[in-house]
């Protein structure tokens, strides 16, 4: 059996990354303080080439590197924008959809329904395919395959076709996200980390808003193919971009993906998230009730799969980092809360103010305007405040946040309603970004898109739960009464989130001690391997 501590310090060869692995003292938690002294800028590998590997742009802890870092962000922030922005817009349109293609609503639903769930199975998958790969070549061919998709949704011929399409075009754009993740990881330092999930995260929130608001009104106005075209074309620009910006992988492409492992874990998803879907939907029927059951045997066989392997799929360096645990369990509940009451909050402005589908468009677009615009205050906050004590209060403004929604609700207020939503966009927004830094800074840089890309997951596996949970306590209600229990039922389950970060037991402290300046090849891999042990 093969020892499986795929951590920084192995001595087999580690997976493609444009920069080497940072001391495990910067990727120490808590990193960002203002005042204290800044950790060590990534290594420069010899030659000079800096961050930008043989792209020709150059690195360091000088203006050029820090140029460098602002079009690594730039591009990356594009690419994912371009290619995600449509993954719910057909969800204003089905009723349109469905006549065009003669089909039933139910039907095309499923194009929104199992794009969605394709990406929570495939992202894990694809975060470690970049991790071992290289991250820049995952970035570049999820970009695409996006466009190739895209243009494939606007020429489908029936529901069978769309719905294929529509969840390829989403699996490819999600390879996009943890790519970037790793990459901006990698560009930028520890204390630093931050700023760049914070606008991440708002892009990728601002997408989902852009989508349904532009979408609207380009499918009212010329239908709905022609806006898959449109995406084609605007994802072309930060694919031409990254081909000339995005570092150069370097290390051993001889590593392979565990396959096996990719499988079972990509299954145990799947049971997971559409069993969970599906009993919401259908109850508890016989299929449903498997799937759920199939779930704890399938994680149980992924263990002893992993445990075999020389390049597990989940490496168990991550599984035994409280700190990448406490996050995955924050953005699981914090998924759920928020989730759950974001698919409850237009059945409340429709059923029980009263409210036109346009006005609930409107109100309900508050809170997602708000979680992007939340963006630069996080950044700065990131700066200043360490990243478990600004996730921590942030959610615990998001559970007040939903109990100012309980209250509003049960009192028949709409300003206070609104004021909850922006409220809880604002802190949603604040919350994601040092969750993300967490992860990143407690896993090792050759891990770095699959431990991004579980957080991911985590989140979305958790809003399929929070949305299920909450749709059920609602129901066909047209009274307030089941909404405010809905809200307080998500409130509970964003302070459990604020408090897993807040009070998770924190790792024993990592050695600090200053690198080994001896650079003898034949001795350093020894040293390393010897780390993880001690720690």
């Amino acid at each position: 059996m093969v020892a499986q501590d795929q951590g920084p310090g192995r001595a087999a060869p580690s997976p493609p990354s444009f920069v080497p692995a940072e001391p495990a003292a910067d990727l120490a938690e808590d990193a960002p303080l203002a005042g204290r002294a800044a950790p060590v800028a990534p290594a420069v590998p010899a030659g000079g080439s800096g961050l930008a590997g043989g792209s020709g742009l150059t690195g360091g802890s000088g203006p050029a590197g820090r140029r460098d870092r602002q079009l690594i962000l730039l591009t990356c922030l594009a690419g994912m924008f371009a290619t995600t922005f449509t993954a719910t817009v057909l969800s204003v349109s089905i009723r349109t959809v469905a006549g065009d293609l003669h089909s039933s609503v139910d039907v095309i639903s499923w194009a929104v329904t199992g794009s969605l769930l394709a990406q929570a199975v495939a992202m894990p998958i694809l975060g470690r395919v970049g991790d071992i790969r290289g991250h820049r070549r995952t970035f570049l061919v999820g970009s695409v395959l996006a466009v190739v998709f895209s243009v494939a949704t606007a020429v489908a011929w029936d529901p069978v076709s769309l719905i294929a399409f529509r969840a390829a075009a989403q699996v490819a754009g999600a390879a996009t996200i943890p790519a970037s993740f790793a990459m901006l990881f990698h560009a930028f330092p520890p204390h630093e980390r931050v700023r760049p999930s914070a606008w991440a995260s708002g892009v990728l929130s601002g997408a989902s808003v852009s989508g349904l608001a532009i979408g609207g009104l380009v499918i009212d106005s010329i239908g709905w193919r022609p806006l898959f075209l449109m995406q084609a074309g605007i994802a072309l620009v930060p694919l031409i971009a990254a081909v000339k910006v995005l570092p150069v992988d370097a290390g051993d492409r001889s590593l392979t993906l565990d396959k096996t492992g990719a499988l079972v874990l990509g299954a145990a998803t799947f049971a997971l998230t559409f069993g969970v879907n599906r009993a919401a939907g259908w109850g508890l029927q016989p299929i449903v009730i498997g799937l759920l059951v199939a779930v704890p045997l399938l994680l149980w066989l992924l263990v002893v799969v992993e445990r075999r392997t020389a390049m597990p799929v989940i490496p168990t360096v991550l599984l035994v980092e409280r700190d990448i645990r406490a996050a995955g369990a924050s953005s699981f509940l914090l998924g759920a809360a928020h989730m759950g009451n974001f698919l409850v909050t237009p059945l409340l402005l429709e059923g029980v103010f009263g409210l036109s589908v346009a006005a609930t468009s409107l109100v309900t677009m508050t809170r997602t305007l708000s979680i992007a615009l939340a963006a630069p205050s996080a950044s700065r906050l990131g700066a200043w405040i360490p990243p478990r004590l600004l996730a921590g209060v942030a959610g615990g403004v998001y559970t007040i946040a939903l109990a100012v929604l309980a209250l509003g609700t049960q009192a028949h207020q709409l300003p206070v309603v609104i004021a909850g939503l922006i409220v809880s966009g604002l802190a949603f927004g604040h919350a994601q970004p040092p969750l993300l830094v967490i992860t990143g800074n407690a896993a090792p840089a050759d891990s770095f898109g699959l431990a991004t890309s579980l957080q991911q997951t985590a989140n979305q596996i958790g809003a399929v739960i929070g949305m299920s949970l909450l749709s059920a306590i609602v129901g066909d209600a047209l009274r307030a009464a089941p909404f405010t229990v809905a809200y307080l039922a998500a409130a509970g389950l964003s302070a459990a989130a604020g408090l897993a970060i807040l009070f998770a037991r924190r790792p024993p402290a990592r050695s600090a001690d200053p690198p080994d300046p001896d650079p003898d090849p034949a001795v350093r891999p020894d040293q390393r391997a010897a780390e993880p042990a001690a720690g």
